[in-house]
């Protein structure tokens, strides 16, 4: 009777969780939509940009068929360039890395600010910008090592895990910096999500199951402009989520 009650209880402070993140909606909405949609968009742009110039000068960087015969002076020549053009790509791909996580700093650090009511201000954004280059790069780097050391066939599996963990706590360290601008909202967040997962755990598991279930019906409802419309479901939904998730922090907390 008592573990009823324990999880009628629980289910009600979920729904109420549920409706005060609803009534927080406003035409604040429209613009978050819009700038989510302009950060997607313009990091797309940016990736896109940097594959065709890495594999433009790929292909102008050409090697001979016979290295042995070039002589050894040649032959060293030409390992310093191939390790100063390795060496460049790799800057490059920081440099794009930076980027991206500059125009989240900006377009994402106003969303937030807006989902959670925050005031936007140059000391917001300049502290979000920071609090990116740590937590974005962190897990930039996890990306790196798993592409690197995770047998092939267990990639996917990595990848997934890390996306799951990357959404858990960022949506609470967000949540958590845009009311106190701090670094100290990293760890705290960490604490947060681990000492209370068991009230994490039903709405993210809930809140996974729905992202299933868009992606499967985008697989199986394809037509001329499904990719618009899968793009807008997906941003909406987005929103509805960092709405919910920041109620449920702020709760919680």
């Amino acid at each position: 009777m008592i573990s009823n009650m324990k999880k009628a209880n629980f289910l009600d402070w979920n729904n109420n969780i549920l409706i005060n993140s609803l009534k927080k909606i406003d035409l604040n909405i429209i613009l978050v939509l819009i700038l989510d949609t302009l950060f997607y968009l313009l990091s797309g742009y940016i990736v896109l940009f940097w594959l065709q110039r890495v594999q433009s000068n790929i292909a102008n960087f050409n090697l001979p068929q016979n290295i042995v015969s070039m002589g050894y002076e040649r032959a060293q020549e030409l390992v310093s360039e191939v390790r100063t053009f390795y060496y460049l790509i790799i800057a490059s791909f920081i440099l794009l890395l930076i980027a991206i996580i500059f125009l989240a700093s900006i377009l994402k650090g106003i969303i937030w600010a807006k989902t959670i009511k925050s005031k936007i201000s140059f000391n917001l954004i300049s502290k979000f910008l920071v609090l990116n280059l740590i937590w974005m790069g962190f897990w930039f780097v996890i990306i790196l090592l798993i592409s690197l050391f995770v047998q092939q066939q267990s990639v996917p599996m990595f990848m997934l895990i890390t996306i799951i963990l990357g959404l858990f706590f960022t949506n609470t360290i967000y949540t958590i910096f845009m009311k106190n601008p701090s670094l100290k909202a990293i760890p705290k967040a960490i604490k947060l999500n681990i000492s209370k997962i068991h009230l994490f755990l039903l709405p993210y598991t809930i809140i996974l199951l729905l992202i299933f279930i868009i992606v499967k019906l985008n697989n199986l409802f394809t037509f001329r402009y499904s990719a618009i419309l899968y793009g807008l479901i997906v941003v909406t939904y987005a929103a509805l989520v960092r709405y919910y998730t920041s109620t449920l922090v702020q709760a919680i907390k």
